[in-house]
């Protein structure tokens, strides 16, 4: 057992305390002004010390260092930077201790006789952060910079991401894992956590449950005995895939919502520095794409459920379709909410009028939106092509949310428009500050909308920009037609201009996605029918694949690239390829 496993099976007087002041709100100043140390002040070994130095802050602070895993002699310069947190640990912020004072073989030998306590209370503690998302224990988005801010060296920036991957690692482990609820016997030879484990690995690996849970054995115990009982060697591959399909399709999509929600959290702090820079990125005012990703299969149909036919412009003919909630960046992206397509059982076909439908993509849009709402307010919704339907414009105009949809181009409407686009357009090419394009403001739309007829009648507006040769959302020389709630037109070159702008915002976040592998790539394989196992594994491969993102994310922002930079630094594959030489960290 690890030091820090035997520190968390135990746990101090303080750290109960810690236990109920901490939520997901609380910050240090909170847990400071509310911690009663007092019942230690007679464990200093230096009473001498009290006049200047007195007990409680000094304590506090040492056990504040001990959390964050910050240096001990940069106590008093964290303290200067941050009066409140000075005054909450009981300093006068005009009277700090000095750098002296606070060297690691002073403090130490001051609380010689409290190393126990501390350690287990400050393991605690940062363990409470991270299972309820406070901005409490080792802040991921903080990587200490020295005064040269050139651009760092290429053995640096690899030293970033394994020093970042490895923190990533833990946070699944203490943060993302213990939220997850998996089904357990009456009597059960594993714990929960190590059928979880068990997944990463698969994922990671990019195996079938059985090869994670080989390699499992692998790194529990890499020097087994003949004799030794199977449970050493951790659980099987068949003892995982066993427990999930033993949970509901709810089930499994409220397990994996959770647990995207806690590696959100933990990364959120950070995240919400940028608010000051662009309140767009991930502030209290947030963009959201939606986004439905094809899961192609290539094998015997016969009782599959949840089966679909795949897009004409795939390769294959059948797939599995999951929906996406992502928070949009500027030039990053995070996940927050996941759920599967497909089965008129879990479509709530009651509500629609007409022929039942396996899943209705207003109501996808809906079930998305409520789970985004949870983590910030909405201001501008982005939504791949598979949204364009009168439901989901009565949905985004019902939440008053502002929305850029690219078009389907039927045979009936938007088509045409498209094909006489040249005779339609305003703006001219060869003018600076202009740009052709045509909109069509209060443009009709039927279709079934939720607790309404089936060819319900809604309004949007219609912009269609010239065909661009790096456009990937629209066919090859075709005009690009959108969907739009903002106040657009093309009357005079200033409107042009900026409705373009407007709708070439989606194309810029389609390129920025375009460069990211999908996230089906950081999912465990499976051959198993039971779509509940395959719905499994797409949904914890969500959360493996924000590992990534936030390790390729924090590393960027480190070497101050992430305003321009539109392409990882570190490939998925490169990533999970890394993730796997450390999953001992796991295990």
């Amino acid at each position: 057992m690890r030091d820090e496993e035997r520190l968390d099976s135990v746990s101090t007087p303080l750290a109960d305390q810690a236990d109920d002041i901490i939520d997901d709100e609380t910050g240090w100043t909170e847990l400071a002004e509310q911690l009663d140390v007092s019942r230690y002040q007679h464990r200093d070994t230096h009473p001498e010390w009290h006049d200047g130095t007195p007990f409680r802050p000094m304590f506090l602070a040492y056990l504040w260092a001990l959390v964050e895993d910050e240096s001990l002699t940069g106590i008093p310069g964290r303290l200067e930077d941050n009066p409140e947190l000075a005054v909450a640990f009981g300093f006068d912020p005009d009277s700090l201790p000095s750098e002296s004072t606070c060297r690691p073989v002073r403090l130490n030998n001051r609380f010689e006789d409290l190393q126990s306590t501390a350690k287990i209370s400050a393991e605690r503690i940062r363990n409470l952060g991270a299972e309820r998302g406070a901005p409490i224990g080792y802040d991921l988005g903080t990587i200490k910079s020295g005064d040269d801010d050139s651009e760092p060296s290429n053995r640096t920036v690899q030293r970033l991401l394994r020093k970042k991957g490895k923190e990533v690692l833990n946070e699944l482990k203490t943060a993302v894992i213990p939220s997850m609820e998996v089904p357990r016997p009456d009597d059960p030879v594993y714990d929960k956590d190590e059928l979880l484990v068990l997944e990463a690995i698969a994922a990671i690996a990019q195996l079938g449950a059985n090869g994670g849970g080989e390699i499992m054995g692998d790194k529990k115990n890499p020097d087994p005995d003949l004799d030794d009982p199977f449970y050493e060697d951790g659980p099987s591959g068949e003892t995982l895939v066993e427990a999930i399909k033993q949970m509901s399709v709810d089930k499994i999509a409220e397990v994996m919502n959770f647990g995207l929600r806690k590696s959100y959290t933990r990364a959120k702090p950070r995240l919400q520095e940028l608010e000051n820079d662009n309140g767009s990125r991930f502030g209290a005012r947030a963009k959201i794409a939606l986004d439905i990703t094809y899961v192609a299969y290539y094998g015997d149909r016969d009782e599959m459920e949840w089966m679909q036919g795949a897009p004409d412009d795939k390769s294959y003919s059948w797939c599995h379709k999951f929906a996406t909630a992502v928070i949009v960046g500027e030039n990053t992206h995070f996940i927050i909410g996941v759920c599967p397509l497909g089965s008129t059982e879990y479509a709530d076909t009651h509500a629609y009028s007409g022929k039942d439908r396996s899943y209705y993509v207003g109501d996808v849009a809906r079930r998305l939106l409520s789970i985004a709402n949870q983590y910030v307010s909405i201001r501008m919704v982005y939504a791949d092509r598979e949204f364009h339907a009168a439901d989901v414009v009565y949905t985004l105009e019902s939440n008053d949310l502002n929305y850029v949809i690219p078009a389907r181009k039927d045979k009936d409407r938007i088509g045409p428009i498209c094909a006489r686009f040249n005779q339609l357009k305003r703006g001219y090419d060869d003018v600076d500050y202009d740009t052709p394009l045509h909109v069509k403001t209060d443009f009709p739309m039927h279709g079934s909308v939720k607790h309404d007829v089936s060819n319900a009648k809604v309004y949007t507006n219609l912009v269609v920009l010239p065909p661009d040769e790096d456009d990937d959302t629209h066919e090859d020389g075709s005009p690009q037609p959108f969907l739009t709630n903002l106040d657009v037109d093309d009357e005079i070159p200033a409107d042009r201009r900026w409705a373009a702008e407007q709708m070439e915002k989606y194309n810029d976040r389609g390129a920025i996605e375009n460069s990211y592998s999908s996230i089906k790539d950081a999912a465990a394989w499976t051959t198993s029918k039971e779509f509940e196992v395959r719905w499994f594994h797409f949904g914890f491969g969500c959360i493996v694949y924000n590992m990534w993102l936030l390790v390729d994310f924090l590393t960027q922002d480190r070497i101050g690239v992430i305003d321009t930079r539109k392409k990882p630094r570190i490939t998925l594959q490169r990533f999970l390829g890394w993730l796997e030489r450390e999953l001992v960290t796991l295990v």
